[in-house]
């Protein structure tokens, strides 16, 4: 029997090739995370799975300052 992170690592690699049938089933033999598994995953995950151009970075950078303002005038 495969470890749950030899399972994890084959469902990765089923994504990867897009067959997801195979995946979902796969899912099945998983157990599930803990919330703190989960947490730790995603503090871990890259920020960004895609490249960001310099254009959208500045984009998103002044969208989270406006956002940050906005929440310091609702507080005060």
């Amino acid at each position: 029997m495969k470890t749950q992170e030899e399972l994890w690592a084959e469902y990765e690699r089923l994504k990867e090739a897009e067959d997801w049938e195979a995946a979902l089933k796969l899912l099945d033999l998983i157990e599930p995370v803990s919330d703190e598994e989960w947490l730790r995953r995603l503090r871990e995950a890259p920020m960004d799975d895609e490249p960001v151009s310099a254009r959208q970075r500045k984009d998103l950078d002044e969208f989270h300052a406006l956002l940050g303002r906005h929440a310091a005038q609702r507080a005060g």
